[in-house]
């Protein structure tokens, strides 16, 4: 029987603040959104995608479905919004290190994509993955189960360096995979249109990376969408930020 073909997309950065999870959360809510369904993972152990969305605290989720403590189906939250399942962090993602170190060296970094190549039959169109800020084995894993990555840079000059890190970590990382993970793009975020220092730190990044995606522009609307736990399309539509990620989506063939 061939395969379903899917895509399955993370959103990585090796530093905190620059709007990987608010990204992860709403390119997810574009797709599903445009009628693909989608699966949203979060597999940083700070587990804010769940608060982003307003779903109640899970105890289960990624951990416990990696673990074997529960099945699939006992851990994701189904139709967390139209076409949108949502498999949340859960209490005990922190010790899967833990259980990854238990194998092998190899079998280490692939441990959590043999855990997906049992969600065939769930037939999702799009799987999009929030990653966890730090190097770490379970960044590993992550990358082992994306085919593509995008990389969030917050228009500042400490994200920078946090981004060379990161590519020479994706650089390292495909070096143990057959096909290597692809960088569709870096994403510019809190591009602030009155300031200088926003549009001097675009034009850096387009001198070094090859691909620069749609800009996310400041918008409080962004801020404050979370804390209600709703996306930026169900807080506000027509924002800036509405406006930015629709056209992310469009540009990533998402929506």
């Amino acid at each position: 029987m061939t395969k379903r073909r899917h895509r399955v997309l993370a959103a990585s950065a090796l530093k905190g603040g620059v709007g990987k999870t608010t990204t992860a959360v709403n390119l997810a809510a574009a797709s599903a959104r445009a009628g693909h369904r989608t699966l949203l993972v979060d597999a940083d152990p700070q587990g804010s995608v769940g608060t982003s969305l307003g779903l109640a605290p899970e105890a289960r989720g990624l951990a416990a479905w990696i673990m074997k403590d529960a099945a699939f189906d006992e851990s994701v939250v189904r139709a967390a919004r139209e076409n949108l399942d949502v498999l949340p962090a859960g209490e005990r993602l922190l010790d899967v290190e833990d259980l990854f170190r238990e194998k092998g060296k190899e079998k280490r970094r692939t441990r959590l994509a043999k855990r997906f190549e049992a969600l065939e039959d769930e037939e999702y169109d799009v799987v999009i993955l929030d990653c966890p800020p730090a190097a770490s084995l379970l960044l590993e894993n992550v990358y082992h189960v994306a085919d593509e990555l995008i990389l969030p840079a917050k228009l500042d000059f400490l994200s920078l360096p946090a981004l060379e890190k990161t590519r020479l970590f994706v650089k390292e990382e495909n070096a143990s995979r057959e096909k290597p993970l692809r960088i569709v793009g870096v994403l510019p975020t809190f591009y602030d249109l009155r300031t200088a220092v926003s549009t001097e730190l675009l034009d850096t990044l387009r001198e070094r990376f090859t691909k620069i995606l749609t800009p996310i522009r400041i918008n409080v609307a962004l801020a404050e969408a979370p804390s209600v736990g709703k996306t930026i399309f169900e807080f506000d539509g027509s924002s800036r930020g509405a406006v930015d990620y629709a056209l992310l989506a469009e540009d990533l063939k998402l929506a």
